[in-house]
């Protein structure tokens, strides 16, 4: 065994995990630049009046932030969460108007997950009662969220209140949920943070 070897065994290659978190993350943008700007070429060059690239446009650019949001950056698991419901619901709006804007995506998509985000978020303060300090700004931001679609239904945009409904009556028990069963302590960091 030679001395590099030797030295090799007791001192193990330092790979720098963050240059090569980043690494990735510029592979997966050109990636999805290539593959978004390709279809852009092709169907501008067979089939001009028939946009059909928003059918690619929306899942890569969704893919893109699932990859470099939520799977390899070091964000907080509430910031991932909030960011994939804005991510999937903009996917999801850009694949509806694609095929005709019939607003399913509004009327009953987005409401829906919009409450599952915020379940996630109540499960994961549930399990981790020491972390609800860290989660509190989500959880008050997907409860925010849980009102938009009746914003959304007022404002015509969304025609079908049942969902809408649902949603925001979700998110005021989550809001009253905290309220009633939260401890003292947390009472008084929701006061301080939102200066009520």
């Amino acid at each position: 065994m030679t001395e590099e070897e030797k030295l090799a065994d007791h001192y193990p290659v330092y790979h720098n995990r963050s240059k090569q978190r980043y690494m990735k993350q510029k592979v997966t943008l050109f990636i999805a630049l290539f593959i978004i700007s390709g279809s852009l070429l092709i169907n501008l060059l067979t089939t001009p009046d028939v946009l059909w690239v928003f059918y690619i446009v929306g899942p890569v650019l969704y893919v893109l932030l699932l990859v470099n949001h939520t799977i390899l950056s070091r964000a907080h698991a509430g910031s991932k969460i909030i960011f994939q419901v804005l991510a999937l619901s903009a996917m999801l709006i850009v694949l509806d108007t694609a095929a005709g804007a019939t607003r399913w995506s509004i009327h009953y998509v987005i409401p829906f997950l919009v409450i599952s985000a915020t379940l996630i978020v109540t499960i994961i303060i549930l399990n981790k009662p020491m972390k609800w300090r860290e989660y509190l700004g989500y959880m008050m931001t997907m409860i925010v969220l849980g009102f938009m679609p009746v914003l959304l239904f007022l404002s015509s945009l969304s025609l079908v209140l049942w969902p809408s409904a649902i949603t925001a009556f979700y998110a005021l028990l989550t809001l009253i949920g905290m309220a009633l069963f939260a401890n003292r302590t947390m009472r008084n960091e929701f006061v301080r943070r939102f200066h009520i």
